[in-house]
Formats: C-alpha cells, sequence, structure tokens
C-alpha cells in the first residue's frame, strides 16, 4: 500500500506522464526512493538540488528518453540538473547520437575478453547496455559459464548430501555429471570456506568466499558531520568516481548504489577535498553507512 501511494504521488511530482517502459520505471524508482527516504511531496521539491535521486530520474529529468507530453515539472527539473552540472537534452535525444562504429568496439571486446567469447550478439548488447554488459563479463569471469545450469540451481544453491546430475556441454551428445555436495568447511578468519564435491565419484575441493559470514567488528560507521557522505538507504556500491586527494563540488556525483534494482548517484554533500573513502565496489551498505569524507 505504500509503495501505491508513493507510486502516485511520483507521478505527480514528474509531470503525470505516460507510464510506459521506460517511463513507468522511473516512477517507480522515484516511488521506491522515497518509500527508502521517508519523504514527502513537498520533501522533493524542498531537496532537489541534495537529493540522491535514482539515475533514473535524472536521466528523464535530463530528457534522456525524450520530452514527456505536458513538458518537465518545475522548478524541480531545473533544481536537480543545475546541482550536478547538467545541461538538458532539447528535443528527440537519438537525432544527436553519433554514429556507432560496430568494428571498433567489436576489435576491442575480442581483444579484452578473447575472439572466441565475443559474438555478434555480444557486440550489440555492449552497444546497447555497456555497463549490465561489463558486469556479465566479470561475473562470467569468476562463475565461468553458468548457462547450462538448471534455473532452480542457480537461484537456490546445494545443501549438503544432495546430488544432481548436469549436463554442461549441452545437448544429447554432451556429458553428464553427477555432483553431489559432501560437505562445507569452517568459514577462515579471511571470509573463506573450503566446499566439497563429489564429481563422477571423483572428491572435489573448492575455496570459496561466503558473503553471507559478517565480519567480526565490522559494523560501519554512520555519516553524521558535515562533508560525510552516507549511502541513501540500504544497497551496493557499484561504482567510486572519485579517489582520495581529489576535489569535488558539491551536488558532484561521488558514488553509485544499487538497490532495489536502480541505481542511484550519490552525489558530494560538500565541495572540498575527499579525505577518506571507506567503501570498496561491491560492499553491502545499510542507510547512513559512511561512504566517504570531504574536508
Amino acid at each position: 500500500p505504500q509503495i501505491k501511494k508513493k507510486y502516485a504521488e511520483a507521478n505527480i511530482i514528474l509531470g503525470d506522464i505516460p507510464k510506459v517502459t521506460p517511463s513507468s520505471k522511473v516512477v517507480g524508482d522515484l516511488a521506491q526512493f522515497m518509500v527508502a527516504q521517508n519523504l514527502e511531496m513537498k520533501d522533493v521539491a524542498e531537496q532537489a538540488d541534495t537529493l540522491a535521486f535514482p539515475e533514473s530520474v535524472v536521466q528523464y529529468l535530463r530528457g534522456e528518453i525524450g520530452v514527456p507530453p505536458g513538458g518537465f515539472p518545475e522548478p524541480l527539473r531545473s533544481s536537480v540538473l543545475k546541482s550536478r552540472g547538467l545541461e538538458p537534452i532539447e528535443g528527440r535525444p537519438g537525432a544527436a547520437l553519433e554514429e556507432y562504429k560496430f568494428e571498433e568496439a567489436e576489435a576491442l571486446l575480442k581483444s579484452k575478453y578473447g575472439e572466441a567469447s565475443i559474438s555478434d550478439k555480444d557486440v550489440l548488447s555492449h552497444a546497447l547496455y555497456p555497463n549490465v554488459f561489463i558486469d556479465w563479463k566479470n561475473f562470467e569471469a569468476v562463475n565461468g559459464d553458468v548457462g547450462n545450469l538448471p534455473t532452480h540451481l542457480f537461484l537456490n544453491p546445494l545443501k549438503e548430501g544432495d546430488e544432481v546430475t548436469l549436463n554442461l556441454e549441452g545437448g544429447d551428445s554432451g556429458r553428464d555429471y553427477v555432483v553431489k555436495l559432501v560437505s562445507k568447511g569452517q568459514v577462515s578468519e579471511d571470509g573463506t570456506r573450503v566446499v566439497s564435491f563429489a564429481v563422477n565419484g571423483e572428491r572435489w575441493f573448492m575455496p570459496v568466499t561466503d558473503q553471507s559470514q559478517e565480519v567480526a567488528g565490522g559494523r560501519r560507521e554512520k555519516a553524521t558531520n558535515p562533508g560525510d557522505v552516507g549511502s541513501p538507504m540500504p544497497g551496493v556500491i557499484v561504482g567510486l568516481k572519485v579517489d582520495v586527494g581529489d576535489e569535488v563540488k558539491e551536488g558532484e556525483p561521488v558514488a553509485t548504489l544499487s538497490a532495489m534494482k536502480m541505481e542511484t548517484n550519490i552525489p558530494a554533500t560538500a565541495s572540498g577535498k575527499v579525505s577518506h573513502v571507506l567503501v570498496n565496489v561491491g560492499d553491502k551498505l545499510e542507510g547512513d553507512d559512511l561512504i566517504m569524507k570531504i574536508d
């Protein structure tokens, strides 16, 4: 009920726009953001120049998905863009796009990921969704090709004693593997544990990082002082845009948080020099956890 109420409010805030993909996602992202931040409509208007809006909302207000029939909501649009140093896009965004160099992109991708692992579909995927494609290749580098894993096994890992038959090479000609999870060792100080499998009767031992274990004494400091940059909501850090020693201006994006299926650029809370960065990409944060300090 709360999300539904905020969805209606977010729609009015954004100008009562037609809601189809991707504009419906923009409204939904703002609604979730308002719930997470406990914001009312007036709060969004009054704090527009400092709130860490979801990236989709900023892109909409900039004009990256086109111009809504009734125009953009003001002064919201001007406040958001000015505080981030962004220029609005006038007219149809695609009209100003430069010609995409597919052959050059293909060569770069093959040089990075290998000739055999890049197809025409991969090149197109990277052209349309570069960040998503890079995230997937990074996942694949760690976990391998999971395309032949059954969906239920991908979503629900084996428990000790579970056994499953897999055909990881695909098709009738592929070889079957009988995999049994024998045991999971104790978590070591560095957060890893050794997992023991039986693969076609042969014992395999795999060291893995246990993401479910909290590091002892790992409670994070909260952002409470001027110049502290905190997480606006629970989520995962997916990008850091500055390093220690960098000069930043208030409102400039300094980090990117992924939360509730949306990405949010987190702005600098003050102008000055970054003195401490307390997170890494991939870190899970709670609301108000300290990300960095600006002097």
